[in-house]
């Protein structure tokens, strides 16, 4: 009866227990409520700011803004351009200004903006506009006889408009053709002035090497100094000559040649004059020996008789390299090829010009060449 009893408690009650069980629960959630605002509301504000002034953006750095092109509008808002009217001494309607794209070349942070047609320096970027040059008049316009040259170019160097035969004439006796004068903008008229010649020379060939048509021998002393012998390796000539300091060294013939029975003068000069002997000797250790022997080491100054260059030449050295030489080729006038050394000069037309350096380069042999007239340089390849 007793078990009985409380199941129909439970039974009978059950909806009175699940509310109280609900207004517990209730209680429990106010009480956490009340729990979690701590203090007051001030306070709680007061720790929001707090919060806020301590975070610290994520992005630092951010430029300000360019407020140029702004500025830009506002000049010409405040000054437009005003077409005049006739009989009105100011204008009285707005006009927009002439404008051409900034010619900036940089293609990474290209400009390219609408800029006053007289802008000497680009508003936004600062880029130098290139300036415009005027138009010459006289290389435009008609060109009656069809021959490349307009007519009042012609007119102004005094030629036939309605002749097409005096375009391949030479004017001034440059070399160049009136028409070639025309293309590179110079006078037709004036032999000073034309296109540059070196344009038309080339290297012809590989570079050498020059070296003395013979070497130093011996010498042998005698009463008033030395007599120094030349091994000459040419097989024309004698195989030795000799010369004293001061004389050209000379070469005979190893075949005379005769006129009329009689034996023609077989002395060919060398080109080179003996200027000093150095007499010279010194201990070198022998080959395959720890002993030391005397040794000739004298050495002979040299001289070009053609342009007074000296050299220094060793006894028993049998090639000593003078200089090196190239050949150029120019396609003006006919043609010309000539041989050229560093510092030899040359002319073309009449125009004077020296090799200052020859050297290998990455793309073969490099000639540099100096124009006399003007001073300036051209590297030929």
């Amino acid at each position: 009866m007793a078990a009985s009893s409380k199941q129909n408690f439970f039974a009978e009650h059950y909806d009175w227990l699940v509310a109280g069980l609900g207004l517990l629960l209730l209680a429990g959630a106010a009480a956490l409520y009340v729990m979690s605002l701590g203090n007051s509301p001030e306070d709680a504000r007061a720790e929001c700011e707090r919060e806020l002034k301590a975070n610290k953006p994520a992005h630092t750095g951010v430029a300000p803004a360019n407020i140029k092109l702004l500025n830009k509008a506002l000049e010409g808002i405040s000054d437009p351009s005003l077409l005049k009217v006739p009989g009105e001494k100011e204008g009285s309607f707005l006009a927009s200004e002439g404008r051409v794209f900034c010619q900036n070349p940089d293609m990474t942070n290209r400009c390219h903006r609408p800029i006053p047609a007289k802008s000497v320096v680009c508003p936004f970027c600062g880029y130098a506009q290139p300036s415009m040059k005027p138009v010459d008049a006289t290389r435009v316009g008609g060109d009656a006889d069809k021959d490349g040259l307009p007519d009042a170019w012609e007119n102004k160097y005094g030629f036939n408009p309605n002749d097409p035969a005096d375009a391949q004439q030479d004017a001034d006796g440059d070399t160049f053709t009136n028409a070639e004068e025309f293309e590179a903008k110079t006078d037709p008229k004036d032999a000073n002035s034309h296109p540059n010649f070196l344009e038309f020379l080339s290297v012809a060939g590989d570079l050498r090497k020059e070296t003395l048509p013979f070497w130093f021998k011996m010498s042998n002393q005698i009463r008033d100094g030395y007599r120094l012998t030349f091994e000459v390796p040419d097989k024309n000539y004698r195989n030795v000559t000799t010369a004293l300091v001061g004389e050209e060294i000379v070469f005979q013939l190893a075949r005379p040649k005769f006129e009329k029975g009689r034996m023609l003068d077989d002395k060919v000069k060398s080109g080179w004059r003996v200027v000093k002997f150095n007499k010279k000797e010194d201990r070198v250790l022998k080959k395959g020996s720890e002993q030391k022997t005397m040794v000739d080491v004298s050495t002979v100054d040299l001289e070009r008789v053609s342009d007074k260059r000296t050299l220094s030449v060793r006894v028993g050295v049998k090639s000593v390299a003078v200089e090196e030489q190239i050949d150029l080729q120019w396609s003006r006038g006919g043609g010309k090829k000539m041989t050229v050394t560093t510092g030899s000069e040359f002319e073309l037309a009449n125009r004077k010009y020296k090799v200052k350096k020859i050297a290998k380069g990455a793309k073969g042999c490099e000639v540099t060449i100096t124009d006399l007239a003007d001073n300036t340089e051209k590297i030929l390849q």
